[in-house]
């Protein structure tokens, strides 16, 4: 009589057993078949676009070494291009990862022993920052924020927009350097120190990040993109990059706050404490001293008329 209960309970936590599988079960990402990196560092001194695209090339070899995953690289023009690709991840220069503080950072760019190199103003008329007003400036045109980059981090917020007469953007350093050296189309370059071409320095601006490697699509596997991190920081390939080292954000955060307007407000100093003796505020009068005596009739008034 008992037994089809028992059978049902039997069935019953089968069931109940299988539900906690069942429940808990997640979806696992694939990994990918390919990779792809693309590289716009226009602040990078390489010697022609094919060198570029070169450097790029032999990263993405050691990542396909690494990761096992076949990995293909390209060079981009502008930061709009290489987005447009929906590239997986990319060598992106300094100030365009400083104005993309949700990007996922895996390596910063050594360039002469650091991850950020001395900026400074250069003159090809030589002379000093007041024989430069109403000429052309020449810069890097990196599409990221550029106008804050030199009015404010470049500047200090210190030079009115209209002191130059106009200002030419070029495509990469090398371009914006030849613009002031060789061409003659501007007579004032914002370029990193050791890049000027026997231009004359006016004044350094300050230090600017290299670029960064980045993480761009978030449909790699984080267990893939630590080994692509891992192939960028151990890669060695030399030239205009030197070498990477692990991820910082923090040159790239002292930029982005360089980018903001500095309003510069007067500063007044603390004043120091005055302690003076009570002698020298309370006159001790000679006169209170003297004494004199007064006749008593002095006092009283005798009237004119009689009084009855």
């Amino acid at each position: 009589m008992n037994r089809p209960l028992l059978s049902v309970s039997l069935v019953s936590v089968a069931v109940l057993a299988a539900l906690p599988t069942v429940a808990h079960a997640q979806p696992t990402t694939a990994a990918p078949t390919k990779i792809t990196i693309g590289i716009f560092a226009p602040s990078v001194e390489f010697d022609r676009a094919q060198a570029r695209l070169a450097y790029a090339q032999g990263l993405a070899k050691a990542i396909e070494s690494n990761t096992g995953i076949k990995t293909e690289a390209q060079s981009y023009a502008s930061l709009a291009a290489l987005k447009k690709d929906d590239v997986d991840f990319a060598i992106v220069d300094g100030l365009c990862v400083a104005t993309n503080p949700g990007w996922k950072l895996l390596a910063n760019a050594q360039i002469g022993g650091g991850s950020a190199r001395p900026w400074a103003l250069f003159s090809g008329a030589g002379g000093d920052m007041q024989g430069l007003k109403g000429k052309k400036l020449a810069y890097v045109q990196m599409g990221c924020n550029d106008g804050a980059f030199v009015d404010n981090a470049m500047l200090n917020s210190e030079v009115d927009a209209n002191f130059f007469s106009a200002r030419v953007g070029k495509g990469d350093l090398t371009a914006a350097v030849a613009e002031v050296a060789s061409y003659k189309g501007a007579q004032a370059v914002f370029a990193p120190i050791g890049a000027q071409k026997g231009l004359t320095r006016v004044f350094e601006t300050g230090m600017v990040p290299n670029p960064g490697f980045v993480a761009l699509s978030s449909k790699v596997p984080a267990a893939i993109a630590d080994k692509v991190g891992a192939a960028v920081v151990g890669y060695g390939g030399g030239g205009a990059i030197a070498s990477w080292a692990s991820p910082s954000r923090a040159p790239f955060s002292a930029l982005d706050g360089q980018l903001r307007k500095n309003t510069k407000l007067p500063t007044f100093a603390a004043p120091d404490p005055v302690r003076f003796d009570s002698k020298d505020v309370l006159l001790d009068l000679a006169t209170l001293k003297d004494t004199a005596l007064t006749d008593v009739r002095q006092h009283f008034s005798r009237p004119t008329g009689r009084m009855e």
